[in-house]
């Protein structure tokens, strides 16, 4: 029994002073999320693991007794709750085992504060990222201009751009979840350097933004805007100088680029803009299957108003005839994953209860940060706080909270956010 105890501790000291592959774990979920969600999530885990080791090995319990980890506590006990005693039975051995596993989304971001504490980790993993942002952004471009990406991929929709995620159609939402993160840090580093530098920060956000509007994904390019006109409206002044000039700027290029692109005028023009003028919103949204995975979702938060379906079960309850509605063109339509907006998932699926706790919990610590960032006033942190905010921005569209791929690009912002908790300022 001595000997394994010798043994397990040799092991964990060996991983522990392996402190690169974290960091490369870190660098690589953005890759791991072009890949699959499997990947990514294999990442995270990993990442998860290593830290755990590391806590043990240097028997750092600390996290115990920190108040934001016992908030999220509760929140995952919640989930897991909500799974086994609240769910309507659909699937529910999977949805508990998800519920219980969504331990790794706390733990990461307690991982990713343990590991960026260090100025230089911090500067790797963002070098690293604007690296890979900037190649989906060329590689956006690329496929505007070519009907494909340059791996060769073609996007199953002719109006809307895949790039390297092939048949799914969210690369905007990846591109969101890391532009302003990344413009966020050129814009720290170009402080006491050239004006050239600065410029060129201010080139490049505009540059992520049209290719956010290349991609078609019209929600997440209004998201976009949205965290724009924050980010220069409540960025650090001594740092956004030209902010007046560049957002005039920016919005004559997207206004030339939607004049140029046959494409972007059909997504923005002739599927939503020309019908709300012909329609009016009501019976625009009516006639849409939005309108009727909302609606749906409105008829089952009707039903189950204090607890809701369970978590992930929207996609087996709106099967029911019950909710078949002859006022709606796409009722047949009306079943999905999820209900594409935000308050209405967790609505229908947690109840006023769960969504109260869901949104508490993390508006709570949104706040916190947010009163952090007005004494440091970091731009980085700015960024992630933003992308946070926009995720709950209300009526506009959105995917599902608690699906992987999803997840992840929140959660990532989420514990960047929660980084700047604790993290000195960055040396520039």
């Amino acid at each position: 029994m001595r000997s394994f105890q010798v043994i397990f501790k040799k092991m964990l000291k060996n991983i522990y002073n392996y402190n690169k592959i974290p960091l490369l774990l870190i660098a690589l979920l953005p890759i791991g999320l072009l890949i699959s969600s499997g990947v990514s999530e294999l990442l995270s885990i990993l990442l998860v693991i290593l830290y755990i080791t590391s806590l043990i090995y240097k028997k750092d319990y600390s996290i115990i007794n920190n108040p934001y980890f016992k908030s999220l506590l509760i929140l995952w006990l919640y989930l897991i709750l909500n799974s086994i005693l609240f769910s309507q039975v659909y699937a529910a051995s999977e949805y508990s085992l998800r519920s219980i596993g969504f331990i790794k989304y706390i733990l990461l971001i307690f991982a990713f504060k343990y590991y960026l504490k260090k100025n230089k980790n911090f500067k790797f993993i963002l070098t690293f990222w604007t690296f890979i942002i900037s190649l989906v952004t060329f590689d956006v471009f690329f496929e505007s201009y070519n009907g494909k990406n340059i791996l060769g991929f073609v996007s199953s929709h002719e109006t809307r751009i895949a790039s390297f995620l092939k048949q799914e159609l969210k690369i905007g939402h990846f591109i969101l979840g890391f532009s302003f993160l990344t413009t966020s840090y050129l814009f720290y580093k170009s402080q006491n350097r050239s004006i050239l530098f600065l410029l060129f920060s201010y080139i490049f956000i505009i540059i992520l933004i049209i290719s956010l509007y290349l991609t078609g994904e019209r929600s997440n390019a209004i998201r976009g805007l949205f965290c724009l006109i924050l980010f220069f409206v409540f960025g650090n002044k001594k740092i956004f100088k030209y902010k007046y000039i560049f957002s005039i700027l920016t919005i004559f290029c997207l206004i030339t680029l939607y004049n140029l692109s046959e494409r972007l005028q059909i997504r923005f023009n002739g599927q939503i803009i020309n019908l709300i003028k012909n329609n009016g919103i009501v019976k625009t949204l009516k006639d849409s299957q939005y309108g009727a995975h909302y609606a749906t979702a409105i008829q089952i938060f009707k039903s189950y108003p204090l607890l809701g379906v369970g978590n992930k079960n929207f996609r087996y309850e709106c099967q029911k005839k019950e909710y078949f509605n002859n006022k709606l063109a796409l009722t047949n339509a009306r079943c999905a994953t999820h209900p594409h907006q935000i308050y209405l998932e967790l609505l229908s699926e947690h109840g006023l209860i769960g969504a109260t706790i869901i949104l508490f919990i993390i508006f709570f610590i949104l706040y916190k940060n947010i009163k952090i960032y007005v004494k440091k006033k970091n731009p980085i942190h700015l960024a992630s706080i933003l992308f946070v905010l926009q995720t709950f921005l209300p009526l506009i569209p959105s995917g599902s909270f608690f699906s992987s791929w999803t997840a992840t690009v929140f959660w990532i912002n989420f514990s960047i956010m929660m980084t700047f908790c604790d993290i000195k300022n960055l040396k520039k």
